[in-house]
């Protein structure tokens, strides 16, 4: 984890969330949630996607990890103030989860994890037969100079191409290109999503 994330924890909130708030509602989404489904968010950061997901799920368990403790005590507050008391935060490698669940979401994670390809293929072993996986990130087809600054704060590799592992392990795995302006994001937003097969 970057240390660059410990630091910025107290003002993440404030220079990302409009940025990234009208995505949240279509990742939930694409998980296709029920309502008594266990979700696990990886890379949850200050907890910006949990009440999507939360809502999606209201007799269920949503599962947030991170290894960010200054991230996960934003979220950790956030959780409080909206009342999730079925949202559980850790801070876990993802390496180390041994439980099953419906759904895995990340988002703006796979770009930062170090083993990205290793916690993908640990993360997708977990998740039950007709559970979604869904990946949201942004990917630098041509690089801008908005590139280097997400690049430096956060040290995401916006080269990545995250969704391939994805495509790869679901026959009916998407890719959608999103609105949103390199010049903003550093890339173009994206998401990835798919079915493990039963």
């Amino acid at each position: 984890m970057p240390l660059g994330y410990s630091l910025f924890a107290p003002f993440y909130d404030l220079s990302l969330e409009r940025i990234y708030h009208a995505y949240r509602q279509p990742i939930a989404d694409a998980a296709r949630l029920g309502s008594s489904d266990e979700v696990l968010e990886l890379a949850c950061g200050t907890g910006q996607g949990l009440e999507a997901l939360a809502a999606a799920v209201p007799t269920g368990r949503v599962v947030g990890i991170d290894l960010s403790a200054p991230m996960l005590a934003r979220a950790q507050a956030r959780v409080d103030r909206l009342g999730l008391t079925h949202v559980e935060l850790r801070e876990q490698d993802a390496l180390t989860l041994d439980e099953p669940f419906d759904a895995v979401v990340v988002a703006l994670g796979m770009s930062v994890i170090e083993p990205w390809r290793e916690v993908f293929a640990h993360t997708f072993s977990l998740l039950k037969p007709g559970g979604r996986y869904v990946i949201f990130d942004v990917h630098a087809r041509s690089w801008v100079l908005q590139s280097y600054a997400v690049t430096f704060m956060s040290g995401a590799d916006l080269k990545r191409e995250v969704w391939v592992p994805l495509l790869e392990s679901c026959p009916d795995g998407t890719l959608t290109w999103l609105e949103g302006s390199p010049h903003i994001h550093g890339g173009t937003p994206l998401l990835a999503a798919g079915t493990k097969p039963a």
